[in-house]
C-alpha cells in the first residue's frame, strides 16, 4: 500500500514543516528551521531517519516488527525468540567473516543489525543528508513520498527518563546481579540484548526503546555516522510517539518529483551508495544506479 502525499502529511504535526522541500537547498533549510524551532544549540546534534514509501505502514519500526509481505506480525515473544536464534547463530558463523573481532555482545548485535539480520535496532544517523540518501535512493517500485525524520535525542532522553520503564529494569538488573554476584550492577541496558526466554523472566525487556552511543566498529557503521535506538517490547512506540503534539520527532516530507533531482543533488556533492556502503556491495549497487538512470532518466 502507498499512500498519496496528502494522506501521509496528515499522519504528522507539521506546525513548522508546512510545505515540502523541493531541492537539496531547501531540505537543509528545513533541518535549519527544526532546530531553531525546538531551540537546539549548535553543539547538539540531531539525529535523522530516512525512509521511503515502502514503509509506510510500519514507518518508524525495526525489521524485526516489520512483517514480510503480507503476512501479520507475530507475537512480541515469539520475535524475541527467533531475534535470539538469529543472535546466536550469527555469533556463530560470522567471526570467520569478520574483518575486526567484535569485543562484546552489544558489537556483535551492532553489526548484526547493519548487515542485514532482522534486529530491534532502528538505525539512525546524526547526518541530514545520509538520511535523506536513504529516503531518496529507492527501488523505483516503492513508489509514493519519503519522508526524513529529524530527532531531538535529548529531549527524548528526558521524556523517558520520566517513565518507570529504566527504574524497573534496573532493580530488576539489581535483584539479578545479587543472585549472580559476577554480572555488574551498572550494566542494566544488558538486558536490551536479545536473549532467551528464561533470562527474560529474570531480566525484562522494558517496553520503551533505549538510546544507544553507536560504537563505530566497522567502516560501515562509521560510513553511515550511525546511531542506535534499540526496541523494547512495544513495536509502535516511537511512531505513536510521532504523532503527538510534544514530540521530539518532526517529519520532513519529500514528494516522489523532488526525490528524483535530490537524488541528483546528493551525488553532485558526493553523497553516494559507496560513500554510505563503503565496500563493494555499496559500490556495486552505485553503479547499478548509474546504469538504470541512463535508461530512466
Amino acid at each position: 500500500m502507498q499512500p498519496a502525499a496528502p494522506a501521509l502529511r496528515r499522519c504528522y504535526t507539521l506546525d513548522v514543516l508546512d510545505g515540502t522541500p523541493r531541492d537539496l537547498g531547501e531540505y537543509l533549510g528545513k533541518v535549519r528551521d527544526i532546530r531553531k524551532h525546538w531551540g537546539l544549540p549548535e553543539h547538539k546534534e540531531l539525529w535523522f531517519r530516512g525512509e521511503n514509501g515502502e514503509y509506510a505502514a510500519t514507518r518508524l519500526r525495526p525489521k524485526l516488527y516489520r512483517p514480510p509481505g503480507e503476512k501479520a506480525l507475530k507475537s512480541v515473544a515469539d520475535l524475541l525468540d527467533i531475534e535470539d536464534r538469529s543472535f546466536e547463530d550469527f555469533r556463530r558463523c560470522a567471526a570467520q567473516l569478520c574483518d575486526t573481532k567484535p569485543e562484546d555482545d552489544w558489537d556483535w548485535y551492532s553489526l548484526m543489525q547493519h548487515h542485514g539480520v532482522p534486529t530491534r535496532i532502528l538505525d539512525w544517523t546524526d547526518g541530514a543528508l545520509i538520511a535523506l540518501h536513504f529516503a531518496v535512493w529507492r527501488p523505483r517500485e516503492a513508489g509514493g513520498d519519503s519522508v526524513v525524520f529529524v530527532l531531538d535525542p535529548y529531549r527524548l532522553l528526558d521524556q523517558l527518563n520520566l517513565l518507570p520503564d529504566y527504574a524497573n529494569a534496573k532493580k530488576a538488573w539489581k535483584e539479578y546481579c545479587q543472585r549472580n554476584p559476577t554480572e555488574d550492577p551498572d550494566e542494566w541496558d544488558l538486558a536490551y540484548l536479545p536473549d532467551d526466554e528464561e533470562a527474560r523472566k529474570d531480566t525484562p525487556l522494558p517496553a520503551v526503546p533505549l538510546l544507544s552511543d553507536t560504537y563505530q566498529i566497522s567502516r560501515r557503521i562509521a560510513g553511515q555516522r550511525s546511531r542506535f535506538m534499540i526496541f523494547g517490547t512495544d513495536p509502535s512506540w516511537i511512531s505513536d510517539l510521532a504523532d503527538r503534539p510534544d514530540s521530539p520527532i518532526k517529519p520532513i516530507v519529500i514528494e516522489a518529483p523532488a526525490a528524483r533531482l535530490m537524488a541528483h543533488e546528493l551525488r553532485d556533492g558526493g553523497i553516494t551508495e559507496s560513500v554510505v556502503f563503503p565496500d563493494l556491495d555499496g559500490l556495486g549497487r552505485e553503479l547499478k544506479q548509474s546504469w538504470e538512470q541512463r535508461y530512466y532518466e
